[in-house]
């Protein structure tokens, strides 16, 4: 062979090297075997799936408060790869129990003709860092749960997977139809796809036999010190805030990793780690103005959602069940692009009030808002609980629920004065990180808070009304309420209300088809029926959620039932849950007849899938399904459907004697 077909060869298996990263320096990107026959990683990597995550912003709108956060999901997706093979170099030594736990294990659960050598197992691992993000949603931070993969690439997942992945959320239902897309899966022919898919996606597989399987790998993949955290930390700081330290530090303070996770040598670079995230969130990942504009998308898209013109219009942001096709072609771009035309589209005008001036602020932001937090005071939820705080149009507001930081489970090896070797918590070491990795109130903003935003110099009846409840501290209470009591100003409870008619109708659904409901009680209130749904845990006045179900059923006069593949998950897993009890007390008002208590079943998804709800204590063989499918119904289907369920109950009730 010539030097120039040697120099070719060269090009061709390794076309990315070298890639050089401001935050880790030289990046490598080869396989980590020399028996493949042609490179895997690189191949992957130049793949459509990782190259959209260049369209895809690390912190979202984080850029807006630090000018430097523009960073992409791809420069994280191969950092992360980065440091799992940094990682592996330093707990895979030969003679590891580490490297001797993962060989055994996958030997056991995949009985390969040949034992696995550790090479080849390194290459899935790092495939599987690699990809961890490719299921990431646009902005996920303000689209999450309005776009959702639609049954079709569910049912294909879980049937390449062999589980059931109608529960799942998007990001890793999308993650795995990237993987066995046929972009990738073909790159995959030398490894074993299924164990990646695993790796990537193991915390929803709680009932499987594999559930224990790989523990020590798992952490470095998805646990408190892994390739992920250790990658984002590092590189979020380094673009916006600083950092306490650097990823080699924590790298080089790791022993090993067992089925509990890291053990480690120094608390030090762990402590500046720690730190360091806890301040990303409270200053960075929660900063106001990048949550203004979460806020302000989230208004946008529900308020296209609610048109019909407007769906015709924008398919691509109007959707919500998406194809792996439509997710891949949906990036922060795309997505932008979409908005901007919507705000040159004389369609515009079919956008509700919020949701056009959310849209005006996002593309021009012709006002100048201020913010604030509003903190918990005790004594004064009660008193507001009733409070009736009118919000402008142009007033946007959330309700902060983000977890707090659990309790760190880092552990360190500690040699005492007998030689002996004991493995200390993170919490157990002096040291400045115990309110970082165990208080709730150790980060800003804390669970509860409301963050407030209105425009300065607004006038008006209703601002004043906002001004004066902030003044005696009773605004909070009644924004909380209001997120409580309402669905984009749908009222849960239009049985005394003026101009509302029909027999009453209980709503009994499952808190996974929230969007549905939604869209289902949006209809029931729009032609002015009396209806009563739950819309939260702690509606009512019952004391217990189990008896808030209970006497919603007791007092209306009939229910639709919103049937799902979840409902039914319900139905056979929680015997004493909320729709267990809410069936119970249906059969036992249709006990004498049926039409005592009509009771109208409609169905999220295809009605074969629901065969499993216990319909026979409703007094039904088969259940009388109304109207169509409404999981991606049109509004004009959902509208007919709706129509029907509520001629049904009415007829049934007209039969009384």
């Amino acid at each position: 062979m010539t030097s120039e077909n040697v120099r070719s060869e060269r090009v061709s298996r390794n076309p990315l090297a070298p890639v050089r990263d401001a935050v880790h320096g030289l990046i490598d990107t080869s396989d980590t075997a020399a028996g493949f026959v042609s490179p895997i990683i690189d191949r992957v990597i130049q793949s459509r799936p990782v190259q959209r995550l260049r369209r895809v912003k690390q912190l979202g709108f984080a850029s807006h408060s630090f000018v430097g956060a523009d960073h992409s999901r791809y420069a994280h997706a191969i950092g992360t790869m980065h440091i799992m093979r940094k990682l592996l170099r330093q707990v895979g030594a030969a003679d590891s129990q580490f490297l001797a736990t993962l060989q055994a294990e996958f030997n056991r659960v995949y009985q390969p003709d040949t034992p696995a050598e550790t090479e080849w197992l390194y290459e899935h691992i790092l495939i599987a860092a690699l990809l961890q993000d490719v299921g990431e949603l646009p902005y996920q931070s303000a689209t999450r749960g309005l776009f959702v993969p639609d049954d079709d690439v569910r049912s294909w997942v879980g049937l390449k997977i062999g589980r059931d992945t109608s529960l799942w959320p998007a990001k890793p239902v999308f993650t795995l139809a990237c993987l066995f897309g046929p972009e990738i899966d073909p790159l995959l022919a030398s490894l074993n796809t299924n164990f990646i898919a695993f790796l990537m996606t193991a915390d929803y597989w709680p009932d499987s036999d594999l559930a224990t399987a790989f523990l020590p790998v798992r952490h470095m993949l998805d646990g408190e010190i892994d390739a992920d955290r250790i990658d984002y930390v590092h590189r979020d700081a380094h673009h916006t805030v600083g950092m306490l330290g650097n990823s080699g530090d924590v790298i080089s303070a790791v022993i090993t990793y067992d089925d509990q996770g890291p053990i480690c040598s120094d608390p030090a670079p762990f402590a500046n780690f720690l730190a360091t995230r806890a301040h990303l969130y409270s200053t960075v990942y929660f900063a106001p103005q990048n949550r203004f504009r979460v806020m302000l998308v989230k208004s946008i898209l529900r308020g296209v959602r609610e048109s019909q013109e407007l769906r015709l219009a924008f398919p691509l942001i109007s959707n919500q069940y998406m194809s792996t096709d439509s997710f891949l072609e949906v990036d922060d771009v795309r997505l932008e692009e979409e908005i901007t035309k919507l705000s040159q589209s004389v369609l515009k005008s079919r956008l509700s009030k919020r949701a056009g001036t959310a849209l005006t602020e996002f593309t021009t932001g012709t006002k100048l808002y201020r913010h604030f937090w509003l903190r918990d005071v005790e004594g004064l939820e009660t008193a507001a609980a009733t409070a009736d705080v009118p919000v402008p149009h142009d007033v946007f507001f959330e309700v902060f629920g983000a977890d707090a930081p659990p309790s760190s489970g880092v552990r360190f090896s500690m040699e005492g004065p007998d030689g002996e070797v004991e493995l200390t918590g993170i919490g157990e070491c002096n040291g400045p990180h115990f309110g970082v990795t165990s208080n709730a109130r150790a980060t800003l903003p804390i669970l509860g808070d409301v963050l407030v935003f209105y425009p300065h110099n607004s006038k008006g009846e209703d601002i004043k009304a906002v001004r004066a409840a902030y003044t005696d501290r009773t605004l909070r209470a009644a924004l909380l309420q209001k997120a409580r009591n309402e669905w984009d100003g749908i009222p849960p409870d239009t049985r005394s209300l003026k101009g509302f008619n029909g027999p009453t109708i209980f709503i009994s659904y499952c808190t996974d088809d929230i969007a549905e409901v939604r869209r289902l009680v949006s209809q029931l209130h729009h032609i002015r029926r009396r209806y009563f749904v739950i819309m939260e845990a702690n509606q009512g006045i019952g004391g217990t959620t189990a008896r808030n179900s209970i006497d919603g059923v007791m007092n209306t006069d009939s229910a639709i039932l919103v049937a799902s593949r979840s409902y039914q998950q319900r139905c056979s897993t929680q015997l004493n849950g909320n729709i267990m009890h809410e069936i119970r007390t249906m059969h036992d008002r249709r006990s004498s007849s049926p039409s005592d208590y009509p009771v109208v079943p409609v169905s999220v998804h295809p009605h074969h899938d629901v065969t499993n709800i216990p319909w026979s204590l409703l007094a039904m063989d088969a259940p009388p399904f109304t109207g169509t499918v409404i999981g991606n119904a049109s509004d004009t289907q959902l509208r007919a459907t709706v129509e029907a369920a509520l001629a049904a109950i009415d007829a049934e009730i007209g039969s009384r004697p």
